[in-house]
């Protein structure tokens, strides 16, 4: 029977670990050509240049044009449908699919898509585009996450993967950035030039994988230990043979562990045993992105603005977005000495506040009130900034952490696939909402984000797992116990942090007597070897 050693940590302190920081920042790349695309369409649907083409004239609006419904849930969603299309891919090859291969798939459909916008000035060359953008990022994405989650220290994984939302708001500020410039041109060109930029992150990370190795996870499952060995050593610079060897070992042990107790099994898996609480957390956590409401400030928050006669819309967007960057990098450091739940509960109160407060506030006071304009402006900031601390960054890491090594792949694939179709009929659905050839709710339709934050409150307080300074391995050992969520942080593993015993002094032996405790303990509970 394989026995897992105790897993490594090397070490506590950060500036050891600068390589695999820089490496994964770089990576995550990926959520920034995201949030690039979400930012630059949502300006869009605001840009006279891009609305003569794709929109019609409308004196009643503020720009003097606006976008049909149809035009603007088409744009929106079909890049939903697109990424769900390359999750149901990710679900089949998941296992066999490099981390690599699929980032470099990724930036492929990427720079198709965007060549396809440019190219022509057809509503069908545009949705094709937009479809294509989506499937590019239902790829970069989940294998973004996924590469530095596998790759990552387990006391500094959860800060890591947090960059992620970093890269998000960093892309939106500089997708509004790049409108604001280039909208006073008017023209095909104040929205072509901004879709040429999106040619710049594909290209540089298809360059960037080529000097980087796949994650030693992904060569464990392969049965390539050296190779494993030798990704450890180039993406976190350790020279330690000691603590490399007790990294891959654990790493392969706990493979092969679960390889033995789930002999046989498929992908289905994913929804049975121990793996279906897992399958359900983690996708819990991917669809909860959605319900703090991102997704429709994301995509609709200068055609809100606009829309509320907020003056200087693009400027207002492009402040909200600077003064949020503050808090996705204040999520490093809280990530790293604050709790998952706590972070993720106190951080949805407040948004949650936020978003009841914008609907209020326009509710009494009305569309075109200077008051209600500076309350939506003050308040959206203050949302932004609180996702971008504690709700994007924790739910990003919780949905990578907590699936099966063995499953980890599919699972994080598939809930981004589930995500996505959220996202498709958030961004389907919204525009009924806030256009006014339709509903015209206007900001009051922040009262459905609203309830929204505080059923994931309700959620993250009974169910989610406290994660921090856990290894991957760890998470393993809890859930085979089937320990609650809420007891996470305060149960004794048995499993230690191989750092933990070296540092001690600790021999050989002595690392071999606590594997044997472990081994006897799991056979103790009736595993078969």
């Amino acid at each position: 029977m394989a026995t897992p050693p105790v897993q490594v940590a090397h070490t506590g302190k950060l500036y050891s670990e600068k390589r695999i920081v820089v490496i994964s920042f770089l990576i995550a790349l990926a959520h920034f050509q995201y949030g690039y695309d979400s930012a630059a369409i949502s300006g869009f649907q605001s840009m006279p240049g891009f609305l003569a083409v794709y929109g019609y004239i409308d004196p009643k609006n503020p720009i003097g044009y606006n976008i049909s419904t149809d035009v603007q849930r088409l744009i929106q969603s079909l890049m939903n449908v697109g990424a769900f299309v390359a999750s149901i891919i990710i679900y089949a090859l998941g296992g066999q699919l490099s981390r690599r291969l699929g980032l470099w798939i990724g930036c492929g459909l990427g720079i198709l898509s965007v060549t396809v916008m440019i190219a022509s000035t057809s509503s069908g060359a545009l949705y094709a585009g937009r479809l294509f953008l989506g499937a590019s990022n239902g790829f970069l994405i989940p294998w973004s996450v996924t590469y530095t989650t596998e790759s990552a220290p387990s006391l500094f994984r959860g800060p890591i993967v947090g960059m992620t939302t970093f890269q998000t708001s960093l892309g939106a500020l500089f997708g509004i950035l790049v409108d604001n410039y280039t909208n006073p041109r008017g023209g095909n060109a104040s929205w072509q030039i901004p879709l040429g930029v999106m040619y710049i992150v594909p290209v540089f990370l298809t360059i960037f994988l080529l000097f980087l190795p796949d994650t030693p996870r992904f060569y464990v499952t392969r049965g390539e230990y050296d190779k494993a060995t030798n990704a450890i050593r180039r993406l976190r610079g350790i020279t330690d043979e000691e603590f490399l060897r007790a990294e891959v070992e654990d790493i392969k042990n706990t493979y092969l562990m679960e390889k033995e107790l789930h002999a046989g099994v498929h992908h289905r898996d994913m929804f049975r045993g121990t793996d279906l609480r897992r399958t359900i957390l983690s996708y819990c956590c991917t669809v909860g992105q959605s319900a703090t409401g991102v997704t429709f400030m994301a995509g609709f928050s200068v055609y809100l603005f606009v829309q509320a006669r907020v003056g200087s819309p693009f400027m207002w967007i492009m402040v909200s977005l600077a003064i949020a960057l503050t808090g996705n990098m204040g999520a490093f450091p809280a990530m790293r000495y604050i709790g998952r739940r706590e972070l993720l509960i106190t951080c949805s109160v407040i948004s949650s506040l936020s978003m009841f407060g914008m609907a209020i506030v326009y509710d009494v006071a009305g569309k075109g009130h200077p008051s209600a304009s500076k309350a939506l402006v003050a308040l959206s900031i203050v949302y932004t900034w609180i996702y971008g601390i504690g709700q994007g960054p924790v739910m990003w890491a919780l949905q990578t952490e907590i699936p099966s090594q063995r499953l980890r792949a599919q699972t994080v694939g598939t809930g981004a696939g589930l995500n996505f179709v959220v996202g498709w009929a958030i961004s389907f659905f919204t525009p009924y909402f806030i256009n006014p050839d339709k509903l015209d709710w206007g900001p009051k339709y922040c009262y459905i984000w609203g309830a929204g934050n505080m059923i994931l409150v309700i959620w993250a307080f009974f169910f989610c797992p406290e994660t921090k300074d856990r290894s991957l391995e760890q998470l393993d050992e809890l859930f085979e116990k089937k320990i609650p969520g809420r007891k996470f942080a305060s149960y004794q593993v048995e499993r230690q942090l191989v750092d933990d015993v070296v540092r001690r002094g600790h021999s050989d032996a002595k690392v071999a007597e606590v594997d044997q405790v472990y081994v006897e303990d799991v056979e103790g509970r009736g595993v078969a070897k």
